[in-house]
């Protein structure tokens, strides 16, 4: 029997990465070995839907298993229906998140013949027994409920097994628990069983010994709290320096969890930290069963940053109670605290969380389809909603993709307004500068604005958003050097990331300075980081000069 296990991702990347097919593959290649063939395929969003449909066809599965989340519920009732057109006597069965949760609706829009819902690796192999013994897809579901699986170590690795080859893909989805200890209303990750499940750290030393000798790149971990038990957490970190494993992880974790030792320990292994902050309101954060207390999350995120971790921060702007002054105010503590990077959402009333029950309670609207984002609240009408969008594009491209994070700081201390308020006033150039410009031919995934801007364009924009600013304050001189700044860390980044594509060597990117460069850098490593001082200081000199990537680093030449 041949079974394709489709993936849909949305676009190449480190991420796009057919975890769970490959978990399923595993389970029917080590039970039904010889019976059953499985076949994991990638498919992509930005593939046409008959492209999709052709290279599972191509295949000639008996039966096509589709991974339905958030993102690719519509490619995927799109592809059942052509594949029912193409071959009816096909099998086509779904299982993931959005199929689970909103499984009625799926079934009368799709043309899938059953859904597995929950943990699919307790089912798969009795399911596809039942389809060989003849048994009426529909039925299926009735014959075998979802079971959760309590013990973890009954799992086969797919990577340990060969089902994903690790070589083959940029980066890779890491599983190392299932279940949340929290439960939170707007998340699914607590669904089907009320407790942490781990899986055994053997298979985890096993799996970190062949993600090392395959120099993998970098690994996205699934724990929606890494260091909820700090003891794995530590042990997991000490091993990975142990074997001295040179992989980039992405962990989440959560403030309270962190200590010395773990912050210590996060700072030595190669990884960038996520933490869920969501609002700084207590009454917001209560209504969708969260916590938070400021001075211990400021004192941990300290702990981190003396340590010298990398992080970053979530943020969501339109939950219960949440007003426009509300977000503003914990944006505005969020980027108080430089994190790495700070990534801002839309609330999303997701099928199978709580707050989905809850939410005509709380007065929310949102959209009955994918991606379920609220469109108006009692605090928060959809005007708002949408300068909160603009706000939150204003951060992606300035501060996230701009790296502004050296030097953010020191330009809202001679601005003297709130981070807030700067990215408000960036949103206006922005809307300033495009008027009356070529229309743009692509907009951004979630339609907030143009997806074009390259790291060298986005240093140009803040360079002239910059000198605009500072300008309009009486001060343009300090904007001449905040707009020298920007250029020189920002391409400093980008030439020791190796961001740059030329065809010269070495790498190098000759720019216009109002100051030289070499006088400002002497400064900024004096500590000195206030632009009025070295506007003052620093003697003003048009000037060009080359910056590379030498052996000691960032090197400066002015031209003559």
């Amino acid at each position: 029997m041949r079974i394709v296990l489709a993936s849909m991702h949305m676009e190449p990347s480190p991420r796009a990465v057919p975890l769970g097919p490959a978990n399923l593959a595993a389970v029917l290649r080590r039970e039904r070995a010889g019976a059953i063939d499985p076949i994991i395929i990638d498919l992509f969003l930005t593939e046409s839907l008959d492209t999709c449909s052709e290279r599972i066809l191509a295949a000639k599965p008996d039966a096509v298993g589709l991974s339905i989340y958030l993102w690719n519920r519509r490619l995927a009732v799109a592809i059942t229906r052509r594949l029912k057109e193409s071959r009816p006597d096909l099998i086509v069965f779904a299982g993931g998140p959005e199929a689970t949760y909103d499984h009625i609706r799926l079934l009368e829009e799709s043309a899938i013949d059953f859904i597995l819902t929950g943990e699919g690796e307790g089912i798969i192999v009795a399911a596809m027994d039942l389809l060989e013994a003849g048994t009426n897809p529909a039925e299926i579901p009735t014959i075998i409920p979802p079971v959760p699986m309590p013990d973890l170590a009954r799992l086969p690795s797919p990577f340990l097994t060969g089902t994903l080859d690790t070589t083959r893909y940029s980066g890779l989805l890491w599983e190392l628990s299932r279940g949340c200890a929290f439960l939170c209303d707007f998340c699914t990750e607590a669904k089907g069983i009320d407790s942490v499940r781990r899986f055994p750290m053997a298979r985890v030393r096993a799996e970190l010994d062949l993600f090392t000798a395959t120099d993998v790149d970098q690994i996205f971990v699934l724990d929606p709290t890494f260091n909820w038990n700090k003891d794995k957490a530590k042990e997991i970190l000490k091993y990975i320096l142990e074997i001295g494993c040179q992989t980039h992880f992405f962990f989440e974790v959560r403030s309270e969890f962190v200590d010395d030792e773990l912050a210590e320990l996060f700072a030595a292994v190669s990884c960038t930290l996520q933490i869920g902050m969501q609002s700084t309101d207590k009454e917001v954060l209560k209504n969708i069963s969260r916590g938070m207390n400021r001075k211990d999350f400021e004192k941990k995120l300290l702990m981190l940053h003396e340590a010298g971790a990398r992080y970053g921060l979530d943020l969501i702007y339109g939950l219960p109670g949440d007003t426009p002054d509300l977000f503003r105010t914990s944006l505005d503590f969020a980027l108080g605290l430089a994190p790495n990077h700070l990534d801002i959402f839309p609330l999303a009333v997701l099928p199978g969380t709580r707050l989905f029950v809850t939410a005509p309670s709380f007065g929310l609207e949102y959209q009955d389809h994918d991606p379920y984002h609220i469109t108006a609240s009692p605090t928060f009408d959809l005007p708002a909603l949408q300068i909160a969008t603009r706000l939150a594009a204003s951060v992606d491209v300035f501060y996230n993709r701009g790296q502004a994070v050296p030097w953010f700081r020191m330009v809202i201390d001679a601005l003297q307004i709130a981070p807030s308020e700067f990215f408000h006033r960036f949103a206006s150039f922005q809307d300033a500068r495009n008027e009356g410009a070529p229309a743009q031919p692509a907009l951004s995934r979630d339609g907030t604005g143009p997806d074009l801007l390259n790291p060298e364009s986005i240093i140009q924009l803040q360079r002239e958003f910059l000198i605009a600013a500072f300008t309009e304050a009486g001060k343009p001189a300090w904007g001449r050097v905040a707009s020298d700044i920007a250029a020189y860390l920002g391409y400093s980044t980008l030439l020791e990331e190796g961001r740059l594509h030329l065809v010269d060597e070495p790498v190098t990117r000759t720019l216009s300075f109002d100051h030289d460069p070499r006088i400002v850098l002497e400064h900024l490593e004096m500590g000195i980081t206030d632009l009025e001082e070295i506007a003052s200081f620093v003697p003003a000199w048009a000037c060009e000069a080359r910056l590379f990537m030498g052996d000691e680093g960032i090197g400066i030449e002015l031209d003559a």
